[in-house]
């Protein structure tokens, strides 16, 4: 026990009326340790806290209020100002990213709504136009950031993420040189994965947790211009793999995406370009018959 006397102390039920905390919340943060009770007695269990510890559970509470997850907020506590304002932005970013992820699913549930589009797309109503070549394609300096999820939360993550590191080039005065990409590493067998998302820098630009400058290297790749809703990647990533089996390219990393279109200037999303690039061995046969690609192409 510390110094203060049990009678200094206040009860878990005082204490949730002046922090603003629920007695559940506060009992959940004990058990967490991300609160503990300055006393607990050892015969009920009741829980006591010192009049100190409201500043902390002001903290919590505003932090919770504010969306900060839970496995943060501790970090938070004991940073000093520099680094609790860096780390307010990073989260700041990311709720920007859900911003924009519930606008799109405003704007698409309006369009269901209205009959302006059918649950499930006809052919008349989702246009896919496929390009593809072996090219060369150039060493790249990027700034990333990394972030482990399920494959159904990507289309969360990775605009997440190119926010993320867009604040932080923004913040720190550079500007990108290029469109965003992400280094898209295919799913375990528990459907979990971490792409590296960000944008490419020039060569002076410093890195800042949580974000990273790389270099990635120059590499030849089987590029696919695919105009299209981000949803129907699946397709060119098919008739990638297709092609390369048919052709003997030997895939040798992992592929890059480039969202050459920005979402928030380009309504339509039969729009979109990415052009995914995979990279590929030396050899194999190039250019693929013409009546086979056309074939799958239709």
């Amino acid at each position: 026990m510390n110094e203060l006397g049990v009678s200094e102390l206040l009860s878990i039920g005082r204490f949730a009326r002046l922090s603003g905390l629920t007695v559940k919340a506060l009992r959940h943060y004990d058990e967490i340790g991300l609160l503990p009770p300055a006393h607990v007695d050892g015969e009920t269990g009741y829980r006591f806290y010192s009049l100190t510890q409201a500043r902390d559970a002001e903290a919590i509470r505003r932090l919770r209020a504010l969306g900060v997850p839970l496995g943060e907020v501790a970090t938070m506590l004991c940073a000093d100002d520099a680094t609790l304002r860096e780390r307010l932005a990073v989260h700041r970013a990311r709720v920007e990213g859900h911003a924009v992820e519930t606008e799109r699913i405003l704007a698409e549930l309006d369009r269901l709504i209205d009959g302006e589009e059918k649950l499930v797309p006809g052919g008349d109503q989702v246009r896919i136009h496929y390009e593809m070549d072996v090219k060369d394609v150039p060493e790249r300096r990027v700034a990333v950031v990394r972030e482990r999820g399920h494959e159904r939360e990507m289309s969360r993550i990775i605009p997440r993420q190119i926010e993320t590191v867009g604040a932080y080039l923004r913040e720190i005065g550079a500007r990108p040189v290029g469109p965003p990409i992400c280094v898209c590493p295919f799913p375990d067998v528990g459907g979990m994965l971490a792409p590296e998302t960000g944008w490419p820098v020039a060569g002076d630009v410093p890195g800042r947790p949580p974000v990273e400058v790389k270099t990635y290297p120059a590499t030849r790749a089987l590029v696919f211009k695919h105009v299209g809703p981000y949803t129907e990647l699946s397709r060119s990533y098919r008739l990638m793999a297709e092609v390369m089996e048919r052709q003997k390219l030997v895939p040798t990393g992992e592929p890059i995406e480039v969202y050459e279109s920005d979402p928030e200037e380009v309504a339509d999303p039969n729009d979109y370009v990415t052009f995914i690039e995979w990279p590929i061995a030396d050899g194999g046969e190039w250019p693929p018959e013409v009546d086979y690609f056309r074939k799958r192409v239709d």
